[in-house]
């Protein structure tokens, strides 16, 4: 069993009275204790702190003690805009950018309709763009930009350094990303993380799970639309795997002749990528479009049924352009064949948010640098 310095306590508190505030957000000293195990002396001392670098304010309110006796309590309010952070996410020929508070909400967004590689120098143009916007934003809500974080839509491996991206040839191509990073953190003089897009989609989607009510352990987020990719989270975890390349559907396939080119995606989104099925329905006619969704339910009912067959999961939420032609459609169709592949029923739902990849990226930056600031 691990021995907690006196730091690592300190701290361990600091961020369980944080995550209570989060869910109770006026409450008085003596209340906070009650929800802990920790004395009243430890928690007037983290709630001064919180107080000082403007976590909490006084509210001017007091309660009476338990049962009307004793002495009246202060109540202090969280200030969700008191710690903010920038979610970027480059998706196609969109780019989206968010300003998100401490509950995960959205303070302003700002959206760009010209594609813009993530590796290229227009970027880092766009970039002290939208940073100083945000900045101007924060400073109107009384917030402190924290870190900047970035969904991209490209493989992301750890281990290399790299991200694998599609070039204008449709071939792939691997970027170092280190001095990517680095460029825009001397920029913005804030730190900057990037995680593929489906992965940071994913942490949005737990999040908004969690406050619908519906907690899970465990959960896969399937996008299709300009590229196909899974973000997976296993014990409230996400999963990356060794290479941070888990949940890279574009190369699942179920063809034992299919051989991949250089010049060639993999053999899924062959299948389901947007563009292919543009070139090969009409859209625009209900004939073809119920032919599409058919189409599309039966192989991504496949990926799904290859998925929780492997990690025993049950819930799964799908997105991504391919899904918005025809939500309601296909999200039956596909529920009917992975309970027909598997006999099993699994709970799949759509994703209603489109900015999902920026949200996760912001939670993802809020959650590595509100450690630093609860640390302090």
């Amino acid at each position: 069993m691990k021995s907690f310095l006196p730091n690592d306590i300190k701290d361990e508190n600091r961020k369980i009275i944080f995550d209570i505030l989060l869910q109770h957000p006026e409450l008085a000293k003596v209340e906070i204790t009650e929800k802990t195990a920790m004395s009243f002396v430890t928690v007037s001392k983290i709630v001064n702190y919180f107080e000082q670098i403007g976590l909490l304010t006084a509210t001017g309110e007091s309660r009476e003690g338990a049962g009307g006796l004793g002495r009246k309590r202060t109540v202090y309010r969280f200030n969700g805009n008191s710690y903010v952070t920038i979610g970027i996410q480059t998706i196609g020929k969109r780019m989206k950018a968010l300003l998100v508070n401490l509950y995960g909400r959205i303070v302003d967004s700002y959206a760009i309709d010209t594609p813009i590689a993530f590796h290229g120098e227009q970027f880092a143009a766009v970039f002290d763009e939208i940073v100083e916007r945000m900045r101007k934003k924060a400073e109107e809500i009384g917030g402190t930009i924290v870190g900047i974080g970035i969904g991209v839509d490209g493989a992301i491996n750890r281990r290399k350094k790299t991200i694998r991206m599609h070039t204008a040839d449709r071939r792939e191509e691997d970027y170092p990303y280190e001095p990517i990073i680095d460029n825009l953190t001397q920029r913005a003089r804030l730190p900057v993380l990037i995680e593929n897009d489906v992965n940071a989609s994913i942490l949005a989607e737990f999040r908004n799970l969690e406050n619908a009510e519906e907690p899970v352990n465990d959960l896969i987020h399937i996008s299709v639309g300009d590229g196909v990719g899974a973000g997976i989270i296993l014990n409230k975890e996400l999963h990356r795997g060794f290479n941070a390349s888990a949940g890279e559907l574009e190369y699942m396939c179920f063809d034992p002749d299919y051989r991949k080119t250089p010049s060639s995606v993999g053999w899924l989104e062959s299948k389901l990528g947007i563009e292919t099925l543009h070139g090969s329905y009409d859209l625009a006619s209900a004939e073809g479009r119920d032919a599409c969704a058919e189409y599309v339910a039966r192989h991504l009912a496949l990926v799904i049924t290859n998925m929780i067959s492997i990690l025993d999961i049950n819930r799964v939420v799908i997105s991504g352009k391919t899904v918005a032609l025809f939500p309601d459609r296909l999200l039956t169709r596909t529920a009917e064949y992975v309970t027909q592949y598997t006999d099993w029923d699994p709970k799949i739902s759509v994703s209603d948010s489109s900015d999902s990849a920026a949200i996760g990226a912001a939670i993802l930056i809020l959650q590595q640098e509100m450690i630093h600031v609860l640390a302090d």
